[in-house]
């Protein structure tokens, strides 16, 4: 914000989210398939 000389730093965010707490761009967060959690090997467990 000071580099740039706005008082708004959704001005200079890299990732804005919005009022909910949502990137406007790519949805996130939001659900992740099975498929893609096997391809970088995370694994959800329960509590």
């Amino acid at each position: 914000m000071l580099l740039c000389g706005t008082d708004n730093n959704r001005d200079v965010m890299a990732f804005p989210k919005n009022l909910m707490a949502v990137d406007p761009m790519s949805k996130a967060p939001g659900n992740v398939s099975e498929e893609a959690l096997d391809a970088v090997g995370i694994c959800l467990k329960a509590e």
